[in-house]
């Protein structure tokens, strides 16, 4: 398993706890060597994500105009967000922002753009972090996402 995987591994109790650990108060987020990232529709088909494994999804990509379905916060007032592709795709995506950062809130149905690491993929469980997120999202299969920036 790669470096970066065993980190979003550790951080991610996905949705058990809060995901983003915390050392000396820094938030760990994915960080790339480039500014620049490649349209995720460049590395892999988004309309069909299940054809590949988690070694293959260890990529900074950019994600743009993607659909937020869900967002919940967790104790440390952070938002999970669970995102697709399309409005009507079952390919889910998972993140963690910091939404203190921006004077707007993500709510659900926003576009939204991404740009950060593509990880394993993660079981969306039931727990307190995760309270706020719709009952049909609980259970479901998702890649989770190491964010860098977002807008």
């Amino acid at each position: 398993m790669k470096f970066k995987n065993v980190i979003a591994l550790s951080l991610l109790g996905i949705c058990g706890g809060s995901i983003i650990t915390s050392i000396n108060n820094n938030y760990v987020y994915a960080s790339s060597k480039k500014d620049d990232y490649p349209n995720i529709t460049s590395k892999y088909d988004v309309n069909n994500m299940s054809q590949y494994s988690d070694d293959d999804l260890d990529q900074y990509v950019t994600m743009k105009n993607f659909y937020v379905q869900g967002v919940s916060y967790d104790k440390h007032h952070l938002e999970r967000i669970v995102f697709t592709n399309t409005p009507q795709s079952k390919d889910y995506y998972f993140t963690v922002l910091q939404g203190n950062k921006h004077h707007k809130r993500v709510v659900v149905g926003d576009s939204i753009t991404i740009k950060g690491s593509v990880g394993p993929r993660q079981i969306l469980k039931k727990s307190r972090a995760n309270r706020q997120f719709s009952k049909s999202l609980i259970g479901k299969n998702m890649i989770f996402v190491l964010t860098d920036s977002y807008k």
